[in-house]
C-alpha cells in the first residue's frame, strides 16, 4: 500500500522522503537506513565531530538523539542549551557529515535518565498527571517543545537540513489519543518533518489514522528483567526468525500488558526498528554481559525477518551528566525499579562511553556495507519463513533460517548463533526455494552450517549482466568494477551462475575456493559486460571499510580504526604495528605501496609510547555489609554512605610531554573483582563501574591536564558471595573464607596513538585536535 500514510516531505532540492507499507522512500527509490543512537548531551561538545565520524565509518546513516528534559530544565524555567547540551550545534555537525538526524522529543524519554528524562518540578507540580492530556502538563510540554523548535530551527528536511523525522514519546501506553495531541502541538510549533514515529512494542496502541510508523526493538538480555537465576529467557526470541515484530521483553518492568494485541494494523506499516540492542547497559541486580556475535545475530535476524529500518540503541554511549541539584541516573529512590550507575552508560556498545572501538563495531559493519549497497535491492522483499520451523524457543536442532523474496530472487537469512546457549552444527544442509518459475536447490551439494554462525546468501542476483544463481557466500559491497563477497568461517563458498546470460567461453560454476585478497575471479555476461568477484574471509570482512576518499569509492582492509575526515584518512589503534591499512583501488598517495592480492598495502608504525602509572592501597575495605534492600525487597545498589568503607588506591599516571605526540586518547585499565568502584578527581566523581567481569576503561582524554596532574582516587566495595544478583556463570570472581571479593589486580594505561594520510602527501602522526573551536586540546 502506498500513499496512506500521512508521512513525506521534501527538500529544498526536491528530494522527498516518505514511506509506504513495506519500506522507507528516499528521492522515489526504497531506501533501507541505518540509525544509531547517540545522546549529545552524555558526551563532551568538543568530541561530538570525531565520534560523527566513527559512527558514519561504521555504516551509520541516521543518528538518533534523546532531547532529555532534566538535562534542559532542571530548574524551572531555566533552560540550558550550551556545552554538552547544545542541541543545535550537534544536529549542524550531523549535517556538515552527512549524516541525517533523528531528534527523540520525549517529553518522557526513559533511557535510564532520572524520572525518564522528567525534571523533579515538572513531578511536583503535576503529580501523576503526565504522559496524558492533562493540565498543566500539556502546557509544560507546549514551552519544551517550543525551546526544542528554536534549537532546530532551519535544520528541519524542508529547510534543506537533516532533520528527517522525530520520534514523540516512548512506550506510552496511555490512551493514543495523547499520542495524537502530541503530534498536533509539535506540528503546531513548527516540526513539519517527513516521518513520525512511536514506540510499538509490547502491545502499544497505535492511533488510528496513519499519523505514526511504530518502531520496534529487540535484546539478547536485559537489565529490566525479573529475577536474577540466569538469561532471560525470552531473549532467545530474538534468534529466531518469524513476522512478529514485537519484543514484549523490552521495558516489560515498567510496562503494563494491554491484553492480546491485534497485530492486523502493522501490515499498513513498513517493519522498521529503533532499539535493536547495541548491548546491554548493567544495573545493580542485573549484570549481564553481551558479546559481538550477540548483537550482530539479532541484527541480521530482524533484517531476515523483514526490518527495513536498522535502528540500535545504544550504537554510542556516554556518561549521565552530573546536575547541579542531583544526579540524572535512574535509582529506586526515584521510584524506577532499576539502581543504574551514577555516571557510568557505556551499555557495552560498539562505540564505549569513551569512544572505545568494540569488536561490535565490526561485526556490525559488515552488515550495515551489504545494506549500503544491497539494502534498496533488499528493501522491497517481503520475508518469507519455511515450511520446516523450530517448534518452540527451546528448539536447538532444526534450523533457523528464512527468505527475503518477491518469488524470483532475493537473499537467504541463517542464523546458528544464540547468546549464551551455543547451537549444534547442522550437517548436510541443502535449503529448496520454491519460486515462481523454478525450484533451486542451494547449494548444489549438502554442506555444513557451524555453530555460531550466521549469513546471507542470494539468490538470483544480477551483476554487471551475468545472473548469479546463488551463492553461498555472503556479499559484503560493490567497489569499483567489483563486487566484493565473503565466505562464512567454516562454509565451503560456492557460486553458480545462469548459463544463459554467460558468453559462451564463461565458466559458470566456482567451488573449492580460497578465500583471500588474491582470491579473484571474473564472469563474462553474453552481452559484453560481467563481473568481477574478490572473495574474502570473514575474518577480514570484519576488517573491511568503504569510504569515498580521494575521488572514488575504495575498500580498506586495516585492524586499526578508520576515520575518513575529507580528503584525510585517520588510522587509530592501541597497538603501534597496527597503524597501516591496505586499499582497493590503489591511491594517489606519494607514499609507496606493496601488493596485497588487489589491494594496495601501505606500511605504518608509532614508537610505543613510555607512560608509566603508580597506584598503590591506601586503605583496606571494611567487611562487606549484606546486600541492602527495600520494603518490597528489591535490591539496592550502595549509596554515597556506604562508600566511607570502601578500599581506597590512588592511582597517578606519568606522561612524559614528548611522549603526546601521536597520542588520539589514554585508556587507563582498572582489572579489578569487586562489588562497585567509583573513580573521583579530586571529590569530584567521574566515573562509576558495577563489577561484570570486564576491565574497567576510562578515557583520560577529556580530564586533562587536571588527571596527569592530581591523579585518580579509585573506591572499591567488597563482593558478597551471598549477594542476590545476577552475574554470567563465568564472571563471578572467587571467593575467601570471608565469602567476598575485592582486589585490583593490575592498573594500566593504552595510549592510542592516531597517525593521519592525506592524498598527495606523506603520512604524520600527531595529536588529534577536537574539530570545535571553544576548547583547546587536551590529553
Amino acid at each position: 500500500m502506498s500513499g496512506h500514510l500521512k508521512m513525506g516531505g521534501k527538500n529544498p532540492q526536491g528530494i522527498e522522503i516518505n514511506a509506504n507499507s513495506r519500506y522507507l522512500t528516499l528521492g522515489g527509490k526504497p531506501w533501507l537506513p541505518v540509525m544509531g543512537e547517540f545522546h549529545f548531551s552524555r558526551y563532551p561538545h568538543e568530541s561530538w565531530e570525531e565520534e560523527l565520524l566513527k559512527m558514519k565509518a561504521g555504516g551509520i546513516t541516521v543518528v538518533a538523539t534523546y532531547v532529555f528534559w532534566i538535562h534542559h530544565e532542571e530548574i524551572e524555567g531555566q533552560f540550558d542549551w550550551s556545552g554538552n547540551r547544545d542541541l543545535r550545534s550537534f544536529v549542524q555537525l550531523c549535517a556538515k557529515r552527512g549524516l541525517y538526524c533523528y531528534p527523540r522529543l520525549g517529553p518522557w524519554a526513559h533511557g535510564e535518565a532520572r524520572n525518564g528524562g522528567f525534571p523533579d518540578w515538572l513531578l511536583q507540580k503535576c503529580g501523576k498527571d503526565v504522559r496524558k492530556d492533562a493540565e498543566p502538563y500539556l502546557t509544560y510540554v507546549r514551552r519544551f517543545y517550543t525551546e526544542i523548535s528554536k534549537q532546530l530551527r532551519g535544520l528541519l528536511w524542508k529547510d534543506g537540513g537533516p532533520v528527517i523525522g522525530v520520534q514523540l514519546e516512548n512506550e506510552c501506553h496511555g490512551s493514543p489519543s495523547h499520542m495524537l495531541t502530541l503530534k498536533k502541538l509539535a506540528r503546531e510549533l513548527g516540526f513539519d518533518v517527513p516521518l513520525y514515529t512511536m514506540t510499538g512494542w509490547d502491545r502499544v496502541r497505535v492511533p488510528e489514522g496513519d499519523e505514526f510508523i511504530p518502531v520496534f526493538g529487540g535484546y539478547p538480555d536485559g537489565f529490566w528483567v525479573a529475577g536474577v537465576d540466569g538469561w532471560a529467557r525470552d531473549g532467545r526470541k530474538q534468534y529466531f526468525f518469524g513476522l512478529e515484530r514485537d519484543d514484549s521483553t523490552v521495558g516489560n518492568n515498567l510496562l503494563k500488558r494491554q491484553g492480546t494485541p491485534d497485530t492486523s494494523i502493522l501490515a499498513r506499516y513498513p517493519y522498521a526498528t529503533c532499539e535493536i540492542g547495541g548491548g546491554m547497559q548493567v544495573s545493580y541486580r542485573r549484570r549481564p554481559v553481551i558479546e559481538a556475535d550477540d548483537i550482530a545475530a539479532v541484527a541480521l535476524t530482524k533484517i531476515g525477518s523483514g526490518s527495513n529500518l536498522q535502528g540500535y540503541y545504544m550504537y554510542h554511549g556516554g556518561s549521565h551528566p552530573l546536575g547541579k541539584l542531583t544526579t540524572m541516573n535512574e535509582s529506586r529512590a526515584t521510584g524506577y525499579p532499576n539502581d543504574m550507575p551514577v555516571i557510568n552508560y557505556d551499555f557495552q556498545a560498539p562505540l564505549g562511553e569513551f569512544g572505545q572501538r568494540r569488536e561490535s563495531y565490526n561485526a556490525l559493519r559488515v552488515q550495515h556495507m551489504f545494506l549500503r549497497d544491497f539494502g534498496s535491492d533488499l528493501a522491497p522483499l517481503p520475508s518469507v519463513m519455511p515450511a520446516v520451523k523450530p517448534g518452540s524457543m527451546d528448539d536447538q536442532t532444526t534450523l533457523r533460517w528464512a527468505a527475503r523474496s518477491d518469488g524470483n530472487r532475493g537473499y537467504v537469512f541463517i542464523n546458528n548463533y544464540q547468546h549464551i546457549e551455543s547451537l549444534p552444527d547442522h550437517d548436510n544442509v541443502q535449503l529448496e526455494l520454491r519460486l515462481k518459475d523454478e525450484t533451486l536447490a542451494v547449494p548444489s551439494r549438502p554442506i555444513r552450517i557451524p555453530k555460531d554462525a550466521y549469513m546471507i546468501w542470494p539468490f538470483n542476483l544480477d551483476l554487471g549482466g551475468a545472473l548469479l544463481k546463488y551463492a553461498t557466500a555472503q556479499p559484503l559491497c560493490r567497489v569499483a568494477d567489483c563486487f566484493v563477497f565473503f565466505a562464512p568461517t567454516g562454509v565451503d563458498a560456492e557460486f553458480a551462475f545462469d548459463t544463459q546470460t554467460l558468453a559462451a567461453d564463461s565458466r559458470a560454476r566456482f567451488r573449492e575456493l580460497k578465500p583471500g585478497t588474491d582470491c579473484v575471479f571474473s564472469v563474462r555476461a553474453s552481452n559484453g559486460a560481467g563481473a568481477k568477484i574478490l572473495l574474502l574471509t570473514e575474518e577480514q570482512a570484519r576488517h573491511c571499510w568503504k569510504a569515498n576518499i580521494w575521488g572514488a569509492d575504495r575498500l580498506f582492509l586495516a585492524s586499526a580504526g578508520l576515520v575518513f575526515d575529507g580528503g584525510k584518512l585517520r588510522v587509530q589503534s592501541r597497538n603501534p604495528a597496527d597503524l597501516t591499512f591496505a586499499v582497493y583501488p590503489a591511491p594517489p598517495l606519494a607514499m609507496k605501496g606493496v601488493a596485497d592480492g588487489v589491494f594496495t598495502r601501505f606500511a605504518g608504525s608509532a614508537t610505543a609510547r613510555k607512560i608509566n602509572v603508580e597506584w598503590k592501597r591506601l586503605k583496606p575495605a571494611a567487611p562487606a555489609r549484606p546486600v541492602k534492600t527495600d520494603a518490597k525487597g528489591a535490591v539496592l545498589a550502595p549509596d554515597d554512605a556506604d562508600f566511607a568503607d570502601a578500599g581506597v588506591w590512588q592511582v597517578r599516571v606519568r606522561v612524559p610531554k614528548d611522549a603526546l605526540d601521536g597520542i588520539h586518547e589514554l585508556f587507563l585499565r582498572i582489572d579489578y573483582v569487586g562489588d562497585v568502584g567509583r573513580a573521583y578527581l579530586g571529590d569530584r566523581l567521574i566515573d562509576d563501574d558495577f563489577y561484570f567481569g570486564r576491565v574497567w576503561e576510562i578515557g583520560l582524554k577529556r580530564f586533562a591536564p587536571e588527571v596527569l596532574e592530581k591523579g585518580l582516587t579509585l573506591k572499591i566495595l567488597p563482593l558478597r558471595k551471598d549477594a542476590p544478583i545476577y552475574l554470567p556463570k563465568d564472571r563471578w570472581p572467587s571467593f575467601g573464607e570471608t565469602g567476598e571479593a575485592i582486589a585490583v589486580r593490575d592498573i594500566t594505561v593504552q595510549p592510542e596513538l592516531v597517525r593521519e594520510v592525506s592524498s598527495f602527501a606523506r603520512p604524520t602522526c600527531g595529536l588529534a585536535r577536537p574539530s570545535s573551536p571553544k576548547r583547546k586540546p587536551t590529553g
